[in-house]
């Protein structure tokens, strides 16, 4: 079971690490010229003015082809976009969009949005009409944690309602991890499980299974040969899953 992530044009990002790219935001008015902001990971600066946006990719970005047809949606109130349950229409307040030529390295591509938007931007989306490159571009390091923490709590509201399949998502993540007939540490049984969409942690002891919709690797019941998972539900009602090296889980609630 993935995590589902912002809706709408987020969804066309559905990259476990796109929302977590690595953030250097210009912020101020840029000269007059509009809010920018510039996404490390990628090479790719975004300024919005008005209606008009300009994406820059740097020299080094290695971030799509110039040339390709794409888009840049924008967006004045991320929390609405969050709640969105379709691509919002262009013509919404809080959301604008565009269709663009992806730049080639060390160019620059503008184009005008649907619309200016009411207030300042707060995140835009891009992505090349064949997929090959997107890029979220967070225009604070506030709306960034913002994002984060909604995603976080959306997924665990998600995995608590449905502990069962989370929990047989995240066994199914850490056989993927066994060698030479022998799971990775806790550690990596983590970045498995949470490399397949899922929010999980590590928890000492199963009595350290406390935060409901985590998927938590349980530490001491987890051994070369065993992985044991553990996830408390709406109802708060831990249920456990023990996992060998091969076959499905053993699911379980605890006592």
């Amino acid at each position: 079971m993935r995590s589902r992530r912002l809706p709408g044009a987020l969804l066309c990002v559905a990259s476990t690490s796109a929302l977590a790219l690595g953030l250097s935001a210009c912020g101020g008015d840029d000269g007059g010229s509009g809010k920018s902001a510039t996404d490390a990971a990628t090479g790719i600066t975004v300024t919005v003015a008005d209606d008009q946006v300009k994406v820059k990719r740097s020299a080094k970005s290695t971030s799509g082809t110039g040339g390709t047809s794409g888009t840049v949606s924008c967006t004045d109130n991320y929390a609405k976009l969050a709640k969105a349950s379709a691509i919002p229409a262009p013509s919404t307040s809080w959301y604008a969009t565009t269709l663009i030529d992806w730049p080639a390295t060390n160019k620059e591509t503008t184009a005008h949005l649907s619309h200016s938007l009411k207030g300042d931007p707060q995140l835009c989306v891009l992505q090349t009409a064949d997929s090959s490159a997107s890029a979220v571009i967070y225009f604070s390091t506030n709306i960034k944690n913002a994002v984060t923490k909604l995603q976080t709590d959306s997924s665990r509201q998600q995995q608590a309602a449905q502990a069962t399949a989370a929990l047989q998502a995240g066994a199914q993540a850490a056989v993927g991890t066994v060698s030479k007939k022998a799971f990775a540490s806790a550690d990596d049984l983590v970045a498995a499980i949470t490399a397949q969409g899922l929010y999980a942690k590590k928890a000492a002891t199963q009595a350290d299974v406390t935060e409901a919709g985590t998927v938590y690797v349980i530490v001491d019941k987890t051994t070369k040969t065993t992985a044991t998972l553990g996830l408390m539900d709406t109802k708060k009602v831990v249920h456990l899953a023990t996992q060998g090296v091969s076959g499905s889980p053993k699911i379980t609630t605890a006592k």
